[in-house]
């Protein structure tokens, strides 16, 4: 279905069905929430049920207790992913001003937290006796097993009706994240390598939209080839895949502010991302672990931390050196950036 509105609607298509499906899934969760919370909990209006609920969860659900600060706080790197996303960046350039994007900095965090308080706080209420008392089968529920809570409860709780809307609205939100990106690749393909090779470096309209579709259709049938392959729940993904994003921030940040950057430190900052990147997750993926940390040896005791602390840390050393034994850019093209 993606690839459908995709090839056919390009931007202006991909823009109005992430608008469309973004509301359906703020609108559905938002009501199945509320449906959900005063089924499970206790007491005399929504507030109370919700506080009655919410006393019954484990203290292990509410804290950080399973989890060494040293490894949150490197948890705190993952973030740095949103300032690589390349769809985001092209959505961005498509406006006419800046002024376009008032309305999306200020809406933007109340919109992230409509979606993500609902989707945690069920999925918190769903580890308790009280959840798992009314639905039998959520105490069988494993971590693999992670990815069906949100419409099992809304199918158990809130009828077939609307738990197969809330369904909907769940694809709706991987959908309008999915397109941006089979876009954003094929239009970087396109632009900085198919028509770099084509004679005279040009290429007709046609030409264009013809080898950016056809190069959708293979990102399509590889993405879809790698999701039967089961590497882990999306959750474990979603982290790694983050992670890499965030290991190139070092070059988007030095792109912006450091004058001393060179062609050959950004080549060395995307290989060492990529390479420390791909060394970590094929170790996750053999030892059968793709949540281990890493350990640092420090102190007593060893500092356990995320993965993408050694990537961020390899793609920043490779982007400063990189520059530094490189030969520096003319004095015209710093002028040219940083006026």
């Amino acid at each position: 279905m993606v690839l459908i509105y995709v090839f056919f609607g390009g931007m202006r298509g991909t823009a109005w069905a992430n608008t469309f499906q973004t509301l359906v899934f703020m609108v559905l969760g938002i009501v199945t929430f509320f449906v959900i919370a005063n089924a499970l909990g206790t007491g005399d209006g929504l507030i109370a049920k919700m506080q009655s609920i919410s006393a019954k969860v484990d203290v292990s659900k509410t804290t950080r207790a399973e989890m060494s600060k040293s490894e949150f706080v490197s948890y705190l790197l993952i973030p740095l992913s949103v300032g690589m996303f390349p769809h985001l960046f092209q959505h961005w350039l498509t406006a006419k001003s800046a002024n376009a994007f008032k309305l999306s900095v200020v809406a933007h965090p109340l919109c992230i937290m409509l979606v993500w308080v609902p989707c945690v706080l069920l999925g918190i209420w769903a580890t308790t006796d009280v959840a798992q008392a009314a639905i039998p089968p959520l105490a069988k529920f494993t971590a693999a097993d992670q990815n069906k809570v949100l419409p099992f409860l809304a199918d158990r709780l809130s009828g077939k009706w609307l738990g197969a809307f809330l369904s909907a609205g769940v694809l709706a939100a991987i959908m309008s994240s999915l397109d941006s990106q089979f876009l954003c690749v094929g239009t970087m393909f396109t632009n900085d390598i198919a028509k770099r090779f084509a004679s005279g470096g040009q290429m007709s309209d046609r030409a264009t939209v013809l080898v950016t579709r056809l190069f959708i259709v293979a990102v399509v049938l590889l993405t879809y080839s790698v999701s039967m392959m089961q590497l882990g729940d999306v959750f474990s993904l979603g982290v790694w895949c983050f992670s890499g994003f965030s290991s190139l921030f070092p070059l988007i940040f030095a792109s912006l502010y450091w004058k001393r950057l060179t062609k050959f430190g950004a080549y060395a900052c995307v290989v060492a991302a990529a390479g420390t990147w791909l060394a970590l997750f094929v170790h996750g993926v053999n030892s059968g672990d793709l949540d281990f940390q890493l350990a640092i040896p420090i102190g007593s005791e060893p500092l356990e931390v995320m993965p993408v602390t050694a990537m961020l840390l390899a793609s920043t050393v490779a982007v400063i050196v990189g520059s530094l034994v490189s030969k520096p850019l003319p004095e015209a093209t710093i002028r040219k950036f940083f006026a």
